[in-house]
């Protein structure tokens, strides 16, 4: 056996290793988050990738198209919430994923009396909010939050707590972040964006998509395709 053919039998073998480790650390992925949760995940990613990506950046490889589209979103020129597919919005929002990656809220209202507010140094009314948790067990737990607002009479109370009703947090103990936190030999990037959300709850998606493209992340990666989608087009 020549030495140039040892050397590509080396390769095939590296490749080999490296894409059953990979394979490997994708099963173990979903089999945390769940069957079902997986396919939901897998159908908004292609969903993404063949009916927003490839009309909106038609002469573009998809691992350029996911690119470009982070490029253009931190330019103020992305658009993708309204070009999502009413099917697929409805889809997630009626899923189990949504709240295994977040705690969405379950009620909202304007509290005045304040010896029911948490924060004592509070003397004006706040938004309080219910959030529903699905805990590891599959049952829900509620917590509290406050919120501060542009208090001034008359208050459009209807308009504050619609307002409030979309936003989401983290979900800290569901199945997402379980199986994110399982990915062996993490990148810099996700190591990161794991410490920032652990921190800080949900990410602003311009700052995730200037990280990414700093980072130089790996477009064609199952996994940062999967972030790009449930943390910017979700």
């Amino acid at each position: 056996m020549t030495k140039t053919i040892k050397i590509i039998n080396s390769l095939l073998i590296g490749f080999l290793l490296i894409g059953c480790a990979n394979n490997k650390t994708i099963t173990e992925f979903e089999r945390i988050l769940g069957k079902e949760n997986s396919k939901t995940l897998t159908y908004l990613v292609q969903d993404f990738e063949n009916d927003f990506l490839a009309d909106e950046y038609p002469n573009l490889a998809t691992d350029e198209s996911y690119e470009r589209f982070l490029e253009e979103l931190i330019d103020g020129n992305g658009r993708v919430w309204q070009e999502i597919s009413n099917e697929s919005r409805e889809r997630f929002a009626k899923s189990t994923l949504k709240y295994e990656i977040y705690s969405v809220p379950d009620s909202v209202w304007i509290e005045r009396d304040t010896n029911k507010l948490e924060l004592s140094y509070s003397n004006i009314p706040m938004v309080k909010t219910r959030l529903k948790v699905l805990i590891p067990d599959g049952t829900f737990e509620y917590n509290f939050s406050e919120s501060s607002f542009n208090y001034k009479e008359p208050i459009d109370e209807d308009s504050i707590i619609k307002q409030y009703m979309n936003y989401v947090n983290v979900n800290y103990v569901g199945s997402y972040v379980r199986a994110l936190n399982s990915i062996p030999n993490k990148s810099r990037f996700l190591v990161n964006y794991l410490n920032i959300r652990d921190a800080a709850g949900i990410i602003s998606p311009v700052i995730i998509a200037s990280r990414m493209l700093d980072s130089k992340v790996d477009f064609n990666d199952y996994f940062i395709r999967r972030l790009i989608v449930t943390e910017i087009a979700y």
